[in-house]
């Protein structure tokens, strides 16, 4: 009897132990998960800003006009008096093909024509004769001293040393036209700078030939380009393209010059978008006055479409998304201790900034932007950086 008394004394004192193990055991560990819960973020105070209402466009830089000289002729280039890079100016020379056979076709078109003029002078001459002879024959046909016959015949000869000097002078002028093809045909073999409006010079942009190739009309020597304004063509999808108009002024940016910005404008929106692209190329006119930004160099265009003036306005980052969509930040609460979630409109993005609509009861307010993921509406938090 005593020994079962004792061994249930025993197991009472035994369960009494663990109980009171399991039971503090048991409220650390909740104290712990409570203290867990304080999550630890970064903020940012909602303030008043001017936000610019803009979107950031990619293309490439075209020149503002481009063209490819290529001889007027068939023929084997001399020289070429111009390499990439170099300026040239309107009328200067680019390349001279060999022009032996053309001199020469010159100097034959020469001879012919004073040939020509030579028998234009002789059928002059003839016709004078012809012509004095005519008009005494005509007086003394009134006179009665000569016959019809002979006066007939002297009117014979004087047409037909007329037709014979209208004869010599037509092949005057087809020898001078003669004369003027070759000396075009000469001209040909110099290929010249040649446009008609826009500054007077011009940059060489590609050589793709060299001295001493056959070349024809189809074969271009060297491309001259414009670059003085150049073209940023730029990508516009369907749904941005009823937003831009001519003359929206551009901010041009480009890898190639970090921190640099050039001004341009829209200058042509296509009237047509394309079948596959469902986009539109549209041309920003870029001044380029020292001829840094050159053809083919992937820029980005900023257009601005409208400015919000002091708009209520947040870090981007603050922005989360819910399970069921909806939208929204987590805002500070009073004491700095809890967050309560608040939908919100979002407007216009500027950069890192978001405009919040209706948004006047949030300003200086303290948004999480920085531990947001990791919140629930009402959850506690811990400040390390507010602002």
């Amino acid at each position: 009897m005593r020994k079962i008394l004792f061994f249930l004394a025993l197991g009472g004192l035994v369960g009494y132990v663990g109980w009171t193990y399991f039971t503090t055991e048991n409220l650390r560990q909740t104290g712990r998960s409570t203290r867990s819960t304080v999550v630890a973020v970064e903020t940012a105070r909602v303030k008043k800003a001017d936000l610019g209402d803009r979107m950031v466009f990619t293309g490439s830089i075209q020149a503002e006009e481009r063209y490819d000289a290529a001889p007027k002729i068939a023929g084997i280039i001399r020289q070429i008096n111009f390499n990439v890079g170099d300026k040239v100016q309107r009328g200067d020379i680019l390349a001279v093909l060999d022009d032996d056979e053309h001199i020469l076709s010159v100097e034959q078109a020469e001879a012919s024509l004073k040939v020509a003029e030579a028998g234009a002078n002789d059928a002059e001459s003839q016709l004078i004769i012809a012509k004095r002879d005519f008009d005494r024959t005509q007086n003394l046909l009134r006179e009665k001293v000569v016959s019809v016959q002979e006066f007939d015949r002297a009117d014979a000869t004087y047409k037909a040393q007329q037709a014979k000097y209208e004869t010599a002078i037509a092949q005057v002028e087809l020898a001078r036209a003669s004369l003027k093809a070759a000396q075009v045909r000469l001209g040909y073999t110099r290929v010249a700078a040649e446009w008609d409006t826009g500054a007077s010079q011009r940059v060489i942009g590609q050589r793709y030939v060299d001295a001493g190739a056959l070349v024809n009309v189809t074969i271009p020597i060297l491309s001259v380009l414009d670059i003085n304004t150049v073209r940023a063509v730029i990508s516009v999808s369907e749904k941005e393209y009823p937003r831009i108009t001519q003359g929206d002024p551009v901010l041009v940016t480009t890898d190639a010059f970090p921190g640099r910005r050039f001004q341009g404008r829209v200058s042509r929106i296509p009237e047509e978008l394309g079948l596959l692209t469902r986009g539109a190329e549209v041309e920003v006119a870029v001044n380029n006055p020292d001829s840094a930004l050159k053809p083919g160099m992937f820029v980005r265009a900023d257009i601005e479409f409208s400015r919000r003036l002091g708009a209520a306005a947040a870090p981007l980052e603050a922005v989360v998304r819910r399970d069921d969509g909806s939208r929204g930040m987590f805002v500070v609460d009073a004491d700095r201790s809890s967050v309560s979630f608040q939908p919100i409109t979002e407007g216009v993005v500027d950069g890192k900034l978001v405009e919040l609509v209706d948004g006047g009861d949030l300003l200086d307010r303290e948004v999480v932007i920085l531990g947001q993921h990791l919140l629930k509406d009402g959850a506690a938090i811990r400040v390390v950086d507010g602002v």
